[in-house]
């Protein structure tokens, strides 16, 4: 099989998709597929380039520049990635000599597929990721309707566009579908972990614990990641407030994003001193990181997870770590925590749960113990990358195969 990778990432950024893709490009290579990855980059120079893939000589690349206005600036944002998508035509053209392409999730999504079609020719498998404008309606970014409305009906262009659409959950196939799109026309592939790099680290062996000289006897509440527009720094306050007195309590933010400065701002002048704001860590030291945690907290707004999934999730369970989510009541992924008792999930609208959830762990140590063996056994079977990878393989060969059928009609 031969892959074309259309992504809409660096591998020069350490975003939350860097692991995901990295896996994803690394086991095609690993399968003996001849790969192709454009991607993007955030500087004019030679695009930073994995050294395990170019290792292969089945793997060849090109990268295009794209400007990195702020997060703030939408429009300049968004023209920035026209423009990116534009400048892909000459390497989309290359796509004509693979049997399949992958289309990684955009804002500028439904031009990216077209320009992708139309210079490419190939059948085009669409990862949505994050969905746009859903989850930025759901974070209170995009407020006047009138804009809702122009980039629902851009979306649907790139919905009929794709050959075949990948969304990360359940609940993300329920809200596609919503939108018109035939569910049989969808298949749910989870974001998984690389089952063959992220593992749990003694705490004896931990690279950042010896770093950061953590004490074994402290409670440690991590979140690691994106603090964005879709993360609750609110229930964080909250819940951070509520635990103040509790010495052996203490949490920790290991992050970077556009509400970053804005949170810990409000720590401060709140004066709280029992959470720890940390630098982001070097992609090696992922499973040292969240290994150090007591207990993931996962804070979202209403109506986020319907969107988009916290992409931690399974590499806390490789670690075996449970998992606090603050999420909606109604969503497939509030009840799968609770009901394969791998985590515990709260309500969003209630931040009070959040609190009870962390020190009922924290009062329970040998029961958060077996819920980060049972989160282990089931990322193992559900979370991984192996299964995962496998069910891309077949949504490969299964629209490759459409496409010949088609062709032969």
């Amino acid at each position: 099989m031969k892959i074309f990778y259309y992504l809409s990432i660096g591998f020069d950024i350490q975003g939350p998709s860097y692991h995901l893709m990295s896996a994803k490009v690394l086991r095609s290579l690993e399968e003996g597929y001849d790969v192709f990855v454009l991607c993007q980059k955030s500087t004019h120079g030679d695009p930073l380039i994995p050294e395990n893939f170019l290792k292969y000589p089945n793997f060849k690349y090109a990268a295009v520049y794209i400007a990195q206005p702020k997060k703030s600036q939408f429009a300049r944002r968004y023209l920035a990635s026209l423009k990116c998508a534009w400048d892909s035509r000459k390497y989309l053209k290359l796509a004509r000599n693979y049997d399949v392409m992958y289309v990684e999730s955009n804002v500028t999504m439904p031009f990216d597929i077209s320009i992708a079609k139309h210079y490419g020719k190939i059948p085009r498998v669409w990862n949505i990721q994050d969905m746009f404008p859903g989850s930025s309606i759901a974070s209170g970014v995009m407020r006047k309707k009138w804009m809702q409305k122009v980039f629902f009906a851009l979306e649907k262009i790139a919905y009929r566009k794709a050959d075949r659409i990948t969304v990360i959950s359940e609940d993300m196939k329920k809200s596609v579908v919503d939108q018109g799109v035939a569910p049989d026309k969808i298949d749910v592939i989870l974001n998984w972990y690389n089952d063959r790099i992220v593992e749990e680290i003694p705490w004896e062996k931990n690279r950042f614990v010896e770093k950061y000289n953590l004490s074994k006897d402290i409670f440690y509440v991590q979140y690691a990641g994106t603090t964005g527009y879709v993360f609750d720094y609110k229930a964080f306050l909250y819940c951070a407030n509520a635990l103040k007195d509790q010495p052996k309590i203490r949490f920790q933010i290991i992050a970077r994003g556009s509400q970053y400065d804005l949170f810990k701002s409000e720590a401060e002048a709140m004066g709280l001193d029992n959470i720890d704001f940390l630098p982001l860590q070097p992609q090696e030291l992922v499973s040292d990181v969240y290994s150090a945690c007591s207990v993931c907290y996962i804070p979202l707004k209403p109506g986020v997870i319907w969107n988009s999934v916290p992409s931690k999730a399974g590499l806390l369970m490789a670690c075996k770590r449970p998992v606090i989510n603050s999420v909606d009541a109604d969503s497939y992924y509030y009840k799968e925590f609770n009901d394969n008792k791998i985590g515990i999930s709260a309500s969003n609208l209630n931040y009070q749960d959040s609190v009870d959830a962390i020190l009922y762990l924290f009062n329970n140590r040998e029961e958060a113990k077996k819920m980060g063996q049972r989160a282990y056994d089931y990322g193992k079977r559900v979370y991984a990358s192996t299964p995962n990878l496998e069910k891309y393989k077949a949504v490969y060969e299964k629209v490759i195969e459409e496409k010949k059928i088609i062709k032969n009609e």
